[in-house]
């Protein structure tokens, strides 16, 4: 009876019955919240899975050849939509022992345990930095050999052997347990399992056909002749508050994704930046990119692991540079988004002593794509520069975010599958 009456609510949601549909909700919501919660893990992500293959089953009814089976078909619709869920936040799992073949997300994932997962994050992070550079592009980035051959002047069998020692490694790492380097930094004994999964994400600025790779490229296009450096992904804030003196810390400490004490993940690129340069007589035209860490509720807008770009310039009062910044700020906006409507307004960030937003109209609304100040005095003299001669400006940008725009992809969490052609 149950099964007929579940057949009849079928053919009357055909029919545009919403009430019926209801009925159908009501009669799978538990099993397909369970099917979800079973693949993505968070409870959040599930409720969004199952709303959207709702939503998918809704505009689908019409291709359900046989009512009775609802159940099974929909049970279906909700794997596909999680498994492609999970695709969208994967991390860069690399499989040790089939030397030809990407990793299979779907099947081969589901075989490792939480343990081995966090046994590979650390082992990742022991990689030099063109060793995960490598890994990342092949085994995430899907680039063949033949294609990192051309990019990088090796031959594909040079590249399938440090591939294989790669794996090799990372296979040592895991049995052993062994904390060895992170560059020239040993990897704290103590780093929260939280913490490593963050910091072993992909680096999407490393994958050139990412959106955000692709996005990084255009925005830096705008600022020929600035340098890029690279900047510690860790800071202690205590540090940094006798580095600098004045108040460098601008987001919530709810926010800070903290490994211990005032040890944090870096929150942004500005105060790593700031703690790096020193001022040395000459004028200084610097570019940074990579992850930033934020505690954030992951979801269609937040990632708890981002991108940024961080542009940093500073010469003498009244140079041609000091004066073009904002200039190259907005010709990188136009790059990136060609003849789009912008606004700029006054803000006010603690290292700055003016300082401005730059909202995009998208969609007929507002969407903040970056902010530009110029350092306070304080800042100035902590790197070694003088107020009364010199000025200094930064301006960063939100990766993703841009990408979103840019490329008109609907969820953050989407971007890291993503290509461009």
């Amino acid at each position: 009876m149950f099964s007929l009456s579940l057949a009849q609510a079928v053919v009357a949601a055909r029919a545009g019955d919403v009430s019926a549909f209801a009925r159908l909700v009501d009669a799978t919501q538990r099993m397909a919240y369970a099917a979800a919660r079973r693949i993505v893990g968070g409870e959040a992500d599930a409720r969004d899975v199952v709303q959207e293959a709702y939503l998918l089953a809704f505009r689908r009814l019409a291709e359900l050849a046989e009512p009775a089976a609802f159940p099974g078909w929909f049970r279906r619709i909700v794997l596909g939509t999680a498994l492609n869920q999970r695709r969208r936040m994967r991390r860069c799992w690399v499989p040790l022992d089939e030397p030809e073949l990407p990793p299979v997300l779907d099947e081969q994932e589901r075989r490792w345990t939480e343990a081995q997962q966090r046994a590979l994050s650390r082992a990742l992070l022991t990689l030099s930095s063109e060793q995960r550079r490598l890994c990342e592009r092949h085994y995430y980035g899907r680039e063949s050999l033949e294609q990192l051959a051309v990019s990088t002047s090796v031959d594909a069998a040079t590249l399938r052997k440090r591939l294989q020692r790669i794996r090799e490694r990372l296979r040592k790492e895991i049995e052993m347990d062994e904390q060895r380097m992170l560059g020239s930094e040993p990897i704290p004994t103590d780093l929260p399992a939280s913490i490593v999964e963050l910091l072993a994400r992909p680096r999407l600025v490393e994958i050139p056909d990412n959106p955000v790779a692709a996005t990084l490229a255009t925005l830096q296009s705008a600022f020929v002749g600035f340098a890029p450096i690279e900047l510690p992904e860790q800071i202690d804030l205590a540090e940094a508050q006798a580095s600098l003196g004045g108040d460098a810390v601008y987001i919530e400490g709810s926010k800070l994704q903290r490994i211990a004490g005032e040890r944090v993940l870096r929150y942004d690129l500005s105060l790593p930046l700031l703690l790096t340069v020193r001022f040395a007589g000459a004028p200084l035209r610097l570019t940074a990119s990579g992850k930033v860490y934020r505690r954030e509720d992951e979801g269609p807008t937040h990632l708890e692991a981002f991108h940024q770009l961080e542009v940093f310039a500073l010469d003498e009062l009244g140079s041609a540079e000091s004066w073009s910044f904002a200039g190259r700020v907005l010709d990188s906006v136009d790059r990136l988004l060609p003849k789009v409507e912008v606004r700029v307004t006054s803000t006010e960030y603690p290292m700055c002593a003016r300082a401005w937003s730059l909202d995009v109209r998208h969609e007929h609304e507002w969407v903040e794509l970056l902010a530009w100040g110029k350092y306070a005095d304080w800042v100035l003299r902590a790197l070694g520069a003088d107020p009364a001669r010199h000025v200094a400006f930064g301006a960063g940008f939100g990766l993703e975010r841009a990408a979103l725009l840019r490329y008109g992809i609907d969820d953050i969490r989407k971007v890291a599958s993503a290509r461009v052609a």
